[in-house]
């Protein structure tokens, strides 16, 4: 009986408390694509400009930032951009972007708070050519790139294609709530 004991206390401080183990899966990292914008993104979390005239549907895309045991990570950069309401990207590679919705910024950045919450204004994303919607993110903590990705809008056919195997992990839902279309999407860095 004393041996059981002995060797059920000895495993104990050799196997990892459940507490301890990661709960969080890392977001995955995607491609920057190629209209990451050309001049400095300006903080700034409202990316409509003028609701009237905007060609596309207003959403609140939030979340947090947290490390892979769910702590929240303060001061992280979060850039957004993605194309308008009709597939345009405010870039001069893009063909026809000289049409791209004036109503629209087209890229936005917010720092997280202590909480580790981010919050943006932009719109619900929209296909771009055969593309599925999505809306392209970089983190940053001071100059150092933390991640770069994409976030795909739930339920999206072309999903499968363009997102890759972790496409189930970069996917957002848009809900209604009171007039208003809300996406919220947690990011998981390593620490």
């Amino acid at each position: 009986m004393k041996r059981r004991h002995f060797l059920a206390l000895w495993s104990m401080l050799f196997v990892a408390p459940s507490w301890a183990k990661k709960p969080f899966l890392v977001t995955p990292s995607q491609a920057e694509g190629p209209f990451y914008p050309v001049k400095p993104i300006p903080l700034r979390a409202n990316l409509i400009l003028h609701e009237q005239g905007l060609a596309g549907e207003p959403i609140e895309l939030s979340g947090r930032v947290l490390d892979e045991r769910g702590h929240p990570l303060s001061g992280i950069r979060v850039e957004i951009w993605q194309c308008d309401g009709e597939g345009i990207y405010d870039h001069p590679q893009q063909p026809n972007h000289q049409v791209f919705d004036r109503h629209f910024a087209g890229c936005g950045a917010a720092v997280t708070k202590n909480n580790g919450e981010y919050r943006f204004r932009t719109i619900r994303p929209v296909p771009y050519g055969r593309r599925p919607p999505h809306i392209h993110v970089k983190l940053w903590r001071g100059v150092d790139e933390l991640l770069t990705t994409q976030l795909y809008l739930e339920g999206q056919t072309g999903n499968e294609r363009w997102g890759g195997r972790e496409r189930q992990h970069l996917q957002f839902k848009v809900v209604k709530q009171r007039d208003v279309q809300i996406g919220e999407f947690d990011f998981v860095l390593t620490a």
